[in-house]
């Protein structure tokens, strides 16, 4: 996919290739290094250097500057092919049938979409929202993120549409604004892909629907308090009316739902259903109540309600996605850079580091490359083999406790250490079939 990048360097004045500097780039989220300067600190040693040449495939004869992986990133402009990287490690997923059970009761990707602040600077700047707050102006820069979630908390970057005032634009951009131009992007990289939206309050209106119905797109979309006044009468006077549309859940140890839905609603000229769950979480001589509402296209009865709830409910993939950006390592809202297209090509970086990390916590090629390494360097028949698996971590995340580490060993690991054979050689440990933890 990075061969297919264009550079926008001139030929004459290359030093570094751009394979080179993505990978450097990468690198800063990978280990979370959380700024320009600590990665240039970090890239200071052989294995380093060794390393990151044999990822990029060049041969450079030293790790480039921070300063020239920057310029790449100020000139490069991702809509030549960066901007659908991410994207396309997810379709790649989604072709390879790897996230299937993660799919809704109707065979859809669960596709979550949601607005995100990445930083804010004083005064007036181009390529941003602004606002005014006693007198001063501040510039906000937003992102709208498509991301494909899965029930066991997976959040896959799909696509990326950037909420700025620029010139094409006449007025000063939205969330919604940036929805509608999105949707025709997913529609068009995906085009075959069955797509099952999950949105929050803002969305529930006409245009919203309209482009689900042209897509044939399913949804859930979020119905907040005093939205949609009409229709949540009309729900409710239908679910007080026939008390047998509802039912009474137990997901888990001391949780307890009441769900209730309503059918056949009249809404913006198209029959849709309204889907409510009453949540009661009882925690010690703690009890906590809430209630949820979604406006939805599938029709509810007693023997889906239950899984329709957790469907609807997986909307807080996109968010605990974008809170471990902010503050597990990624920096999200750190400023990487906002001359040219900078912020944009870090952001993009920052979303596949995160795509890659999911992956390899969630896997079980960490264990299986420590059964191979220890049948390899010691020997091992088939009896101390079994052995060997029962006392061997199922996952990477369950040897490393948490993700944190993980990341903290990697970066040790990839400073100090210089890959060994089994990496660098091919055919050196023999075919490994790859599985995601799903618990």
């Amino acid at each position: 996919m990075l061969s297919g990048l264009p550079d926008p360097r001139l030929p004459g004045r290359i030093t570094y290739s751009k394979e080179h500097l993505f990978y450097l780039g990468l690198c800063m989220f990978l280990f979370h290094c959380g700024s320009r300067s600590q990665l240039e600190s970090e890239r200071r040693s052989v294995a380093f250097f060794r390393n990151l040449s044999f990822l990029s495939g060049t041969d450079e004869e030293r790790v480039a500057s921070v300063d020239a992986m920057n310029y790449l990133m100020t000139l490069m402009n991702p809509a030549n092919g960066l901007e659908l990287l991410a994207g396309k490690m997810t379709g790649r997923l989604i072709r390879s049938r790897v996230l299937d059970k993660s799919r809704s009761s109707n065979s859809e990707c669960m596709i979550a979409m949601d607005g995100v602040c990445l930083f804010t600077r004083k005064g007036e700047h181009p390529n941003s929202t602004h606002k005014k707050h006693s007198g001063e102006i501040s510039s906000y820069y937003y992102a709208l993120e498509a991301k494909l979630v899965t029930e066991d908390g997976m959040g896959l970057s799909l696509a990326t549409e950037f909420i700025e005032t620029g010139e094409e634009f006449n007025k000063e951009d939205c969330e919604l604004n940036a929805f509608y131009r999105l949707a025709p992007l997913l529609k068009e990289r995906f085009p075959k892909l069955r797509i099952c939206l999950l949105l929050d309050g803002l969305y529930p209106n006409k245009y919203v629907l309209d482009i689900c119905e042209k897509y044939n797109w399913g949804y859930y979309i979020t119905l907040k308090d005093g939205c949609l006044p009409l229709l949540n009468e009309a729900a409710g006077i239908q679910i007080k009316r026939n008390p047998q549309q509802s039912i009474d859940h137990c997901p888990g140890k001391g949780v307890f739902q009441h769900i209730s839905w309503a059918v056949n609603l009249d809404h913006e000229g198209r029959r849709t259903f309204v889907l409510k769950c009453q949540e009661t979480k009882i925690t010690g001589d703690v009890t906590e109540r809430n209630t949820f509402a979604w406006v939805t296209d599938v029709r509810p009865n007693k023997h889906n309600a239950a899984r329709l709830v957790r469907e609807a409910r997986r909307r807080w993939v996109v968010e605990e996605a974008f809170n471990i950006q902010k503050n597990g390592g990624y920096e999200l809202t750190h400023n990487f850079g906002t001359i040219g297209f900078a912020m944009k090509n870090y952001y993009y970086l920052l979303q596949i580091a995160h795509i890659l990390h999911q992956l390899m916590v969630r896997s079980d090629l960490f264990p299986k490359l420590q059964a191979k390494f220890i049948m390899r360097e010691f020997g091992c028949d088939q009896e101390g083999m079994k052995t060997l698996l029962a006392c061997i971590a199922a996952t990477t995340l369950e040897h490393f406790r948490t993700a944190k580490n993980f990341v903290k060993r990697l970066a040790e690991s990839f400073r100090n250490q210089v890959f060994s054979e089994m990496a660098t050689v091919p055919g050196a440990i023999g075919n490994i079939q790859i599985r995601l933890n799903t618990s």
